[in-house]
């Protein structure tokens, strides 16, 4: 067995990549995904892929699979009927949540808010007391009324049942006896326990995590069991993991057990393997771009290393686990332009997804997108098929356009030229967010395009942002799928620490992470990684003592033995406080958690150097297309990413095609192949 396969499940697209151990060739695919039952579109895609590589299921060595699962699920409420076991007089916790206000001052007036995951009719109160913060039991479980409750949701029918009880993070004995007594009253129900999610302060987050973590576990539990029997089915014997929110792989054991690090799978994998490849090419800073269908996540790599935040949104909720740290906007290719009451042209959140999608792909769809503007413009010109097999329809294109040019009585290219412009802009806001508004100049970072429609707007980007190199990997429609296979076993072991410098040393400190680190270190070992191969990252999370903004600080744990251990964490917290608000305070530092995170390294995929050939392109010339730049028509040369080579240079106005992706030069810019088969965009040398 020596091939590797990645497969991401997106809205339109559901997209592979193999790895031949053997030779080091990369080969990718891309079907259509059926979101009516994802598994059915990632078992095509993975036939599709393999017999495109001249291998076959049966060949897998290792798998890796993102899966946007979770994420859909939470957006469309349509998870599992979850039981609530808390402490008796919490049980309005999930109502009370945090104060929070959407939008501006009275955003609140048309909030309409979503009612909790777990029901109050299926929420029972449970006495006993665990202390804060000693953590001692001042009051024993009902062990009575535990039977009692659970006997009544099982027999309501909740399909998976949550404990989060009070101060459980700081002594988790009566949230173990409950799940013991779950076992024994209702042994087919899954139970999740709070102290083991979310071992932290904060009970509100606590609870809500561990409740969307049994929201989504039957269905994860089915969807991944019949993923691995219908592998089985397929001769295949190959090692899955599975993709976490963080970057990270688990083996599809622990992803059932907790389905909640997997709410952003997807868009994790697209930002590691963007900085592995920035990496590689002597680029650590830069920020990313992954611009598929539906919508556009990006993201800010410092020094190699993908920004985390450990406060997970998706749709309305908010919720404690470690994920990338990614901006989301509702601009794809599939985005939909519409002409509104007052006149002016909105594009998106709205797609068109994969059935029908954009009119330009012949199923039906009639509404004006992104995609069938780019079509109209030349930016896709007429020799590209979608996924290399299917024709796009160029004058379905140009009569949806056409719809918004007469209801603002311009021309079709004026209109489609106004779709783009305002798509761009709304991408251009997402990565302000993600840059200028925590404090980082985008001119000091390179910029990193993928997703099937990134390539073809990231030149228009990085020109407003001014950052560059834009780099364009190889196989950019698939690289969440690539990423996966640069990604490592991982996972994070945290505890509530709150303590001030005053308090505690950096022998102290020492002592909790070394704890931690040996969490960390038998997880790796029941995931099958061997000692060897075990690595790890401290974080502290910090603040000012009785303020509540926490920055997370990374931590070299052999300081924390010497005088200035504590120093270093806090210096590089008012450093990074001070470039993020402004401003730092006269104050003590507060470590109120201690995070440790688990690696075990998987070789997944090899980055290939090729020898530089000479500057001319030609070889690769399909021809020349008229493309419509700056208010007017350019000949603009067409090649064929396929028979580009390390050292060829590209003058602007151009238009490299691939099978998964098309990627557009402006004029006045310059495009070089590097080592490893990126395409390198720069400005012009007079610009």
């Amino acid at each position: 067995m020596t091939h590797n396969l990645g497969v991401d499940v997106g809205g339109t697209f559901t997209d592979v990549i193999v790895f031949d151990e053997a030779t080091h060739e990369l080969t990718i695919d891309k079907v259509l995904s059926t979101p009516a039952n994802p598994s059915e579109g990632v078992l095509h895609g993975i036939e599709e892929a393999t017999k495109k590589a001249n291998t076959s299921v049966s060949e897998l060595n290792l798998l890796f699979h993102g899966t946007t699962v979770v994420t859909n699920m939470l957006l469309e409420e349509t998870g599992s009927r979850v039981g609530l076991v808390t402490s008796a007089g919490h049980e309005d916790i999930l109502h009370l949540a945090r104060a929070w206000t959407p939008g501006p001052l009275y955003g609140w007036m048309g909030m309409e808010k979503p009612n909790p995951l777990a029901d109050l009719t299926d929420t029972r109160g449970v006495p006993g007391r665990i202390a804060s913060p000693s953590g001692e039991e001042t009051k024993p479980l009902d062990e009575d009324a535990v039977r009692t409750a659970v006997r009544e949701l099982d027999e309501a029918g909740v399909e998976s049942l949550t404990v989060a009880l009070l101060n459980s993070y700081l002594n988790p004995v009566h949230e173990e006896r409950v799940r013991d007594i779950v076992a024994e009253e209702a042994p087919d129900l899954p139970v999740s326990i709070s102290s083991e999610i979310v071992p932290e302060y904060g009970e509100y987050e606590r609870t809500l995590t561990t409740v969307i973590n049994d929201y989504a576990r039957p269905t994860v539990i089915n969807y991944l069991d019949d993923l691995d029997d219908s592998l089985a089915e397929a001769g295949s014997s190959a090692t899955m993991n599975v993709v976490r929110s963080d970057g990270g792989l688990m083996s599809s054991a622990a992803a059932k057990e907790r389905p909640v690090e997997l709410a952003l799978s997807g868009p994790s994998g697209g930002v590691v393997g963007a900085a592995t490849i920035a990496s590689k090419k002597g680029v650590p800073d830069v920020l990313t771009l992954d611009m598929g269908g539906t919508s556009t996540d990006v993201s800010l790599v410092e020094a190699g290393t993908p920004g985390t935040t450990r406060h997970t949104k998706v749709g309305y909720r908010e919720f404690t686990s470690r994920s990338v740290d990614v901006n989301t906007v509702g601009a794809g290719g599939g985005s939909i332009a519409r002409v509104q009451l007052n006149g002016s042209l909105q594009v998106g959140p709205e797609s068109a997804g994969a059935d029908p999608g954009p009119a330009c792909y012949g199923q039906g769809g009639e509404e004006p997108t992104v995609t069938d503007a780019n079509v109209v413009l030349g930016r896709i010109p007429p020799s590209v098929q979608l996924g290399g097999r299917m024709e796009l329809d160029r004058e379905a294109a140009r009569e949806a356009v056409a719809t918004i040019a007469e209801e603002r009585g311009t021309t079709v290219e004026e209109a489609a030229q106004a779709i783009l412009d305002i798509v761009n802009e709304n991408m251009h806001s997402a990565l302000r967010v993600v840059s200028v508004e925590r404090g980082y100049d985008p001119r000091e970072f390179g910029l990193v395009a993928f997703g099937g429609a990134g390539p073809m707007h990231a030149n228009a980007l990085a020109d407003v942002m001014g950052a560059y190199p834009l780099i364009i990997p190889p196989g950019p429609g698939v690289m969440s799928a690539f990423g996966f296979l640069t990604s490592d076993i991982q996972n994070e072991f945290a505890e509530t620490y709150l303590e001030t410098e005053v308090d505690v040393d950096g022998e102290d400190v020492y002592d909790a992470l070394a704890a931690l680190r040996d969490e960390a270190s038998e997880w790796l070992v029941s995931e099958g990684v061997g000692q060897e191969d075990h690595a790890f990252e401290y974080f502290a999370d910090c603040r000012y003592f009785r303020q509540d903004i926490q920055m997370s600080i990374p931590v070299t744990v052999e300081n924390l033995r010497d005088e200035t251990g504590l120093a270093e964490i806090k210096d590089d917290f008012e450093a990074r406080h001070d470039r993020q608000f402004g401003f730092s305070l006269d104050a003590p530092l507060e470590i109120a958690n201690l995070r440790v995170v688990g690696k075990g390294t998987l070789q997944g995929v090899t980055i290939e150097e090729h020898e530089e050939t000479d500057a001319d392109p030609s070889d690769a010339v399909l021809g020349t297309n008229e493309v419509f730049f700056d208010d007017e028509y350019h000949e603009t040369t067409i090649y064929d990413r396929d028979e580009l080579r390390s050292g060829n240079e590209l003058a602007g106005p151009a238009i490299v095609t691939e099978d998964d992706s098309t990627i557009v030069i402006q004029p006045d810019h310059v495009a070089t192949i590097d080592r490893h088969g990126n395409i390198e965009i720069t400005r012009g040398a007079d610009q």
